[in-house]
């Protein structure tokens, strides 16, 4: 990324995510702003939809995990279960 840099902060309310975020940040030899800056930009994609497709009636609309949603929560539980964290 080229120019002016912008920073946030972001709680990710999980000291577990945290950790498993900076293991994986070593072991893919990344930097977590990386790692980071790749989740927003594939989450963003996944989400913008074309304004053509037709709109749902909300009366029957179920909000189904993205793709996106299931390979992460995949990822995470498969990496938390290899650290031996969480209940799964």
């Amino acid at each position: 990324m080229t120019g002016k840099s912008t920073r946030i902060t972001v709680d990710l309310g999980s000291d577990e995510l945290v950790k498993a975020l900076k293991i994986a940040a070593v072991e893919h030899r990344r930097t977590v702003r990386d790692i980071v800056v790749e989740a927003l930009a594939m989450w963003l994609a996944s989400v913008q939809t074309p304004a053509r497709k037709a709109p749902r009636d909300p009366a029957t609309a179920v909000a189904e995990p993205s793709t996106a949603d299931k390979d992460y929560r995949s990822m995470m539980e498969t990496l938390n279960r290899y650290r031996g964290v969480g209940g799964k």
